[in-house]
């Protein structure tokens, strides 16, 4: 019973006007220096400027571009009854991994038939991003060099 009360003590209530709020406590993060650039972008009258922050496909009206290949594969997708929503390995989906390094490496090329080359499938960039660096900094004592600004999930 005590460690429940202890338990208790570090999520102590906080009464809000929507209820309970057991997370007062939690400072808000900073402003992300990245998005900002989006605000500076939308906030800017000049009609020829130029959104240098997210990186997205637009139209000529400015409004996000999706590529008429995405949509059709993404029907696909949708409509293919053999694909079961199952959790992949940890490593990733077998047929992408492997065609992902063959595409990036090259079909024939020596260090990845002789399985020297590794791959992961990992969700985004960002994501592969952090799989990368944790890599890096427990295998590879080495600087890891990143932009300034950069999304504050890369640090």
């Amino acid at each position: 019973m005590e460690r429940l009360q202890l338990l208790d003590g570090q999520f102590r209530p906080q009464l809000t006007k929507f209820g309970v709020n057991h997370f007062a406590h939690v400072q808000m993060a900073p402003a992300d220096p990245i998005l900002s650039l989006t605000t500076g972008f939308k906030n800017d009258k000049d009609p020829k400027k130029v959104n240098l922050g997210v990186g997205a496909y637009r139209d000529n009206n400015g409004k996000p571009f999706v590529f008429p290949i995405v949509k059709k594969v993404e029907k696909e997708i949708v409509e293919d009854p053999t694909l079961d929503k199952e959790y992949a390995p940890i490593e990733g989906v077998a047929d992408f991994i492997t065609g992902s390094k063959m595409v990036t490496f090259g079909w024939d090329h020596p260090d990845v038939n002789s399985g020297r080359v590794a791959t992961c499938q990992a969700l985004s960039g960002t994501g592969s991003l952090k799989i990368l660096a944790d890599f890096l900094s427990k295998f590879r004592k080495a600087p890891i060099y990143m932009s300034k600004p950069t999304w504050a999930n890369h640090t």
